[in-house]
């Protein structure tokens, strides 16, 4: 249980209709006791985060980089966080699970429509790991497909005669 008048932090894409999913995540960082709630939002979610009810957004992006956010997030020693996921199956959000595993937060709740649940920072590493895994596993597959198209595309060209060869 995290501490009385701790700090959480609200990790979402602030999408287009996930404005209950915000109000959600607050009330339940909230009723976890999170005195304050801060988020990390681009220029253009800053204000919606704010008008949701996030006390403070630390912006990521336009000119400022991810090290100074996390570095600002690793300072404020956060008691909690929220992630919001578009569907029960907690699938992608890669980033936003790597920035709440470098926040240094305690524990973690993960929130989507119609379901929530807590994970711990060793189960937020593993899906972290598992993620990447499988990202590196589909780039190396695309890698692959590509490399042998541009090989039987080469052998096709070289067998109707080569890079010169002239039409009729």
């Amino acid at each position: 249980m995290p501490p009385i008048d701790a700090t959480g932090l609200l990790l979402t894409f602030a999408r287009r209709g996930e404005d209950d999913a915000i109000r959600q995540a607050l009330g339940r960082l909230r009723v976890e006791g999170a005195v304050s709630v801060i988020s990390v939002g681009t220029p253009v979610s800053a204000p919606v985060l704010s008008e949701l009810g996030c006390d403070e957004v630390i912006i990521y992006g336009d000119g400022r980089n991810a090290r100074a956010a996390i570095t600002d997030l690793r300072r404020r020693r956060l008691a909690m966080a929220a992630l919001i996921y578009s569907d029960a199956s907690y699938a992608g959000h890669l980033k936003l699970e790597v920035l709440a595993l470098l926040s240094g937060a305690g524990w973690v709740q993960r929130i989507a429509p119609g379901a929530s649940s807590a994970i711990s920072r060793f189960s937020l590493a593993a899906s972290v790991l598992a993620k990447g895994l499988s990202a590196c596993a589909l780039a190396v597959i695309g890698t692959v497909i590509c490399t042998a198209a541009f090989v039987c595309l080469t052998l096709r060209q070289t067998a109707a005669g080569g890079r010169r060869a002239h039409r009729p």
